[in-house]
Order: C-alpha cells, then structure tokens, then sequence
C-alpha cells in the first residue's frame, strides 16, 4: 500500500509540473499578445503625431490584426491545455487522497487489532496469575 502512496505522490508531482508548464506557456503566449495589441496601438500613436503616414499604417494595419488574432487563438490553445493541465493535478490529488484514506484506515485497523491482542494477552496472563496463586 504504501508504494501505491509514492505511487501516487508522483503522479501529483508529474501533473504539479505539467500545469506549471502549461502556466508558463499560457503566461508567454498572453504577453504575446499584449506586446502584438500594444504594437498596434503604438504605431497609431505614431500617425497621430505625424511621425508615420496614415497611408502605410493602413496597409500594415491589416497584418498587425491577422497578428494580434494568431496570438489570440494560440492563448485560447495554451489556455485549454492549462484548464486540463489543472483538472488532471485535481484529479491527480482526490486520487492521492483517496489511497491515503485507506492506507490510514488500515493502519488504524491494525492498531486496533494489535491492541485487542496485547490485551487479550494481558487478560491472559493475568488468568493465568489469578490461577496460580491460588
């Protein structure tokens, strides 16, 4: 019982890494598109202050969208990955605690039972002491 306890410890810990993982990616790929939208919003700065022609920023507009909307679609990826990442470590530690619960469980049976014993022999003994003094 106890090595299906490490057992089951490493599979938390497996799941523990893979939702870290899977939270770095997701925290990666959300900074990606801030820095695609903040990008945008730079370069309209740009033409409002006169530093860059309305003209270019409008034929580059439309790949700096398309850019913004990949970055999106992978967060929305990553982020499904992350969701599941987390339900499998929930999943991971119910298990875990559940084989836990048993294993306390039997232990608790076997100190109950090994305490009848030492007292049945006890009992006995004392019998056996009542006995022969008299």
């Amino acid at each position: 019982m106890h090595a299906l306890i490490r057992l089951r410890k490493t599979e938390v810990d497996k799941a523990r890494a893979a939702l870290a993982k899977a939270m770095a990616e997701e925290n990666a790929a959300a900074a990606n598109v801030a820095r695609r939208r903040a990008l945008i919003d730079s370069e309209r700065r740009e033409v409002s202050c006169g530093h860059a022609s309305l003209d270019d920023f409008r034929l580059w507009l439309p790949a700096g969208e398309n850019a913004v909307e990949r970055a999106e679609q992978a967060l929305r990826i990553v982020r499904q990955a992350s969701d599941q990442a987390r339900e499998t470590l929930v999943q991971a530690n119910a298990v875990l605690k559940a084989a836990q619960t048993i294993l306390d469980r039997r232990l608790e049976i076997e100190r109950e039972t090994r305490g009848r014993r030492e007292q049945a022999e006890i009992d006995d003994l004392s019998r056996r002491n009542n006995i022969a003094s008299v």
